[in-house]
């Protein structure tokens, strides 16, 4: 059975939590004066957009962080047949036949680095951060000090190892802005795309990480890339590819960092 627990995180911002046999995942829904923005589609969830429009009457519109089944599923077509602007960085288009996300290209408009969206009285700033897929990006909520981090860092393992991912080296060059807005910006919360796959997670609807963990993610990142450290082979869930490496690290933060040798 699948369940759809809307959680209040704090005034105009909610979480959408999709949990089932085969996935837990979250998307968050931010309320302005003028309309509302649910950052990700969720999977398999039915009923998304109704429970949005329990919360809020104001137009709502819908940003994909990229293009993977999990934060591109049911609930992003419930939007684009309702006709809401969904947006996603163009990117990740391709990766949608891939996993038999079946939507028309012109459902979308296309987001890119730098751009902003006015919710009234709240926005969200789009930081591309290509790595886990070519279109990834997060969002800046400035108002409420919040970062959406979705599956660039943050909802456990860090996958870089899938055939449209991109090497490590290309993923250290575009985190190095981001981590460096995370430096001036120390405070900032971070909710990632899983929250229960954060760290030391103990069910708390409220979890989320901080700059300490992304340093610690450069950290190893680094050290891969430059040979320090190094992963052991393990099988992945897909069968065209049959395994990839895994780095358990301890720094900040314990977590697993996983990535393909091949692509470093």
């Amino acid at each position: 059975m699948i369940t759809l627990t809307i959680t209040k995180l704090r005034d105009r911002i909610y979480k959408f939590n999709e949990n089932g046999p085969d996935m837990n995942v979250d998307a968050f829904l931010v309320i302005g004066k003028n309309k509302g923005i649910l950052i990700d589609g969720l999977m398999d969830a039915k009923g998304v957009l109704k429970e949005a429009r329990k919360l809020t009457d104001l137009p709502l519109e819908m940003i994909i962080t990229h293009g993977h089944p999990d934060h591109a599923g049911n609930g992003a077509k419930e939007f684009i047949d309702a006709g809401c602007t969904v947006s996603i960085m163009k990117e990740d288009l391709g990766l949608l036949p891939d996993f038999q996300l079946d939507y028309p290209e012109n459902a979308f408009h296309f987001i890119k680095d730098g751009d902003s969206f006015d919710l009234g009285e709240i926005s969200l700033q789009v930081m591309a951060l290509a790595g886990h897929t070519p279109g990834s990006c997060v969002l800046y909520c400035p108002e409420k000090n919040l970062m959406f981090s979705s599956d660039s860092f943050g909802s456990g393992d860090i996958w870089l190892w899938m055939p449209h991912s991109l090497p490590l080296s290309v993923f250290r060059q575009n985190l190095i802005p981001v981590l460096e807005f995370l430096r001036n910006h120390p405070d900032l919360i971070i909710y990632p795309g899983h929250t229960y796959q954060i760290p030391d997670y103990r069910g708390d609807a409220n979890a989320c990480i901080d700059l300490a963990y992304v340093e610690d993610l450069m950290e190893i990142t680094e050290d891969l890339i430059a040979g320090r450290k190094s992963g052991q082979p393990v099988p992945t869930p897909f069968p065209s590819i049959e395994s990839t490496d895994v780095c358990i690290t301890s720094g900040k933060i314990m977590y697993q960092y996983t990535y393909s040798s091949r692509k470093i």
